[in-house]
């Protein structure tokens, strides 16, 4: 038997396995372990050696710590692995550790998760924007070790060698540990295509910080750090995507150099957040089926809109998981669930004020649910129990709009003391009574709305009921379908991401037709959750349609992309869940044969928009 079995021999230190397969599996793990201690002190010798000796350039106060960070850590790996050679009882004692650990799987994905963000890191700031503008060789030994890439990738080895280590020590299968080592690095291989693609857009379309708003976003962060953070806006644009450029602004920072920096940070952002959807997913839908629908959202969206310095993604996010949150509260009304809603909402609203429909309808319907429970009660036989309590489907609604005016409190209050309204917002307030831009920038626009009240004649200031009095209904109505042309024709020459409206909301017309019962069932059961979703993407539907005149594009309307895809996806999975289908013997489920052809149609959209769609479509609205 080999030295590491009998070290497990001992008693006084570990109690021998009772099966012999065991015995054998902490054999071999233990040679897999010690092997790896010893790569890794050669390896981090070895990029010591590079950092001293090879560098082309001088040892910096960085490459200093590097050099000393390096080489503490592989002086530790030296000792334990001379250690492990030298110490019986106490290599037992690690490998009885190491034992424990991989047996819970989440430490071999854990492993796996670090090593695929060592080597994203990795690998974005090998071809980051200076070596993807000038790729020679020379070039790219200085990025080596000028951007500290060198330690980057021995942690990335190490990383690799820990999911080595713990699959040796679980005993599982070699087939095993391909399969979900695959698995895991699935996710690292989706950011760097979807990286390279945003990288794409971000450098070769979005050249020009005068297209759309990208200026005013990056005047405000300057403002807000300039003044302390006491600049109070200018009641267009909302704080919060200001604040957080801010945070990447340097003193003495150019123009230029703050247009490139600044998108190379929405591009950071957009994969957290893109990353945050993914978990929102897969915690509710099945992984193919989740699967499906962040690819959709990544690569029709995001991957477009990553590389542009505006506040779309994080408003989108935001709303995203308001509008779950709602759709939740509608179902199970909780107390924690409302509190968390009122804070995502008040977050949403200082991101873009655009929720205010949201919360309308939100509340209408909550307190009519919350009525309709308190009648059925009343009506029922001796006051039987209901499986829900009215007063807390009133009181959720009641705690969300209170949370969200806590929020957004401090926003209102600054809001007042400049204008004498909490509730001012240019766009609200003035703009949205206004035929056309032109209108707008000659009206309010001109004579001072973004500093305070505009100071013109009360009977020119635009409202809702000066509208009424100039407009007929003839009029409002053919501006709300003009506005729907205009925006529908920028929808269809948009990004694809309608072509997946168009597939799944067939599909809920296909499966409607057959099931009909089960779809009558499900609406019975809850007919307000059916009313808030009619009611949410009419209203804003119809806002936008109203609004194009103002603001053209599909920048507003794809906020609500992502939850009609939801709602969508979400029904027709519910419809034909656990249908079934023989083919050659086999059974398989019908969304399991759905979500297949959709993925291929996706990968489809996914080559086209790598290969050409993010360097010739406008992504940033």
């Amino acid at each position: 038997m080999s030295r590491t079995t009998d070290s497990l021999s001992h008693p006084a230190d570990h109690p021998l396995p009772e099966s012999p397969a065991l015995e054998v599996i902490s054999s071999r793990a233990g040679r897999v372990l010690e092997l790896c201690l010893w790569a890794a002190a050669l390896e981090g010798l070895a990029v010591s050696l590079a950092l001293l000796l090879g560098a082309p350039v001088g040892l910096t106060p960085v490459r200093l710590l590097l050099v000393g960070a390096t080489v503490a850590l592989t002086v530790s790996f030296l000792w334990l692995s001379i250690k492990a050679r030298s110490d019986l009882p106490w290599w037992t004692r690690v490998q009885a550790l190491a034992q424990r650990i991989a047996a819970r799987d989440r430490s071999f994905r854990w492993a796996i998760a670090v090593f695929d963000l060592c080597v994203l890191v990795t690998i974005i700031a090998l071809f980051g924007v200076s070596l993807r503008m000038n790729p020679d060789v020379s070039h790219l030994i200085q990025v080596f070790f000028l951007r500290g890439l060198l330690p980057l990738i021995w942690v990335s080895l190490i990383a690799f060698q820990a999911v080595v280590v713990l699959w040796a020590f679980s005993g599982r299968s070699e087939a095993w540990g391909v399969r979900a080592f695959l698995a895991g690095c699935l996710p690292l291989g989706l950011l760097l295509l979807y990286w390279f693609g945003a990288e794409g857009q971000l450098l070769f379309y979005n050249v020009d910080m005068g297209l759309t708003d990208q200026t005013a976003y990056m005047d405000y962060a300057r403002l807000l750090k300039a003044s302390g953070y006491a600049y109070p806006g200018d009641f267009n644009r909302m704080p919060l995507y200001p604040f957080l450029l801010s945070v990447v602004l340097r003193p003495g920072m150019t123009d230029n150099e703050f247009f490139l920096a600044a998108k190379y940070a929405n591009l950071f952002l957009s994969m957290l957040l893109w990353a945050g959807l993914a978990a929102l997913f897969f915690r509710r839908h099945s992984p193919l089926h989740a699967l499906n629908l962040i690819l959709i959202v990544g690569f029709t969206v995001f991957i477009y809109k990553a590389g542009w310095v505006q506040a779309e993604l994080l408003f989108y996010f935001l709303n995203v998981c308001l509008f779950l949150l709602m759709w939740r509260l509608l179902e199970k009304p909780s107390y924690g669930l409302a509190i968390a809603a009122g804070l995502v909402m008040g977050l949403a609203h200082l991101t873009k004020a655009s929720i205010w429909p949201a919360l309308v309808v939100f509340v209408f319907v909550g307190c009519l649910r919350g009525v309709a429970l308190w009648l059925r009660r009343r009506r029922s036989a001796g006051g039987a129990v209901l499986p829900e309590s009215p007063i807390r489907a009133l009181l959720v609604v009641l705690l969300t709009v209170v949370v969200f005016l806590a929020v957004i409190f401090p926003y209102f209050r600054v809001s007042h003391r400049l204008t004498g309204r909490y509730f001012y917002n240019v766009n609200s307030t003035f703009y949205v009574w206004y035929d056309s831009w032109e209108e707008a920038v000659a009206g309010t626009k001109a004579h001072g709305d973004r500093l305070g009240w505009p100071d013109m004649p009360p009977g020119e200031i635009p409202s809702l009921a000066k509208y009424l009095r100039e407009h007929t209904l003839e009029q409002m109505v053919q501006r709300v379908l003009v506005g729907g042309q205009d925006v529908m024709e920028h929808v269809l020459r948009s990004t694809g991401y309608i072509d997946y409206i168009v597939v799944y909301g067939g599909l809920l017309l296909l499966v409607v037709g057959l099931n009909r019962r089960r779809a009558w069932e499900g609406v019975s059961r809850n007919p307000f959750l059916l009313l808030f979703f009619v009611g949410y993407f009419v209203t804003y539907i119809l806002l936008y349609f109203w609004y194009a005149p103002i603001a053209a594009g599909d920048r507003l309307i794809l906020a609500q992309f992502i939850p009609m895809l939801l709602v969508l996806a979400s029904a027709v999975r519910v419809l034909i869940d656990g249908d079934r289908i023989s083919i050659r013997g086999r059974s398989i489920e019908w969304p399991t044969i759905l979500n297949l052809m959709i993925l291929g149609l996706i990968s489809v959209g996914i080559f086209r928009a790598l290969t050409q769609g993010v360097y010739v479509l406008r992504g940033g609205g």
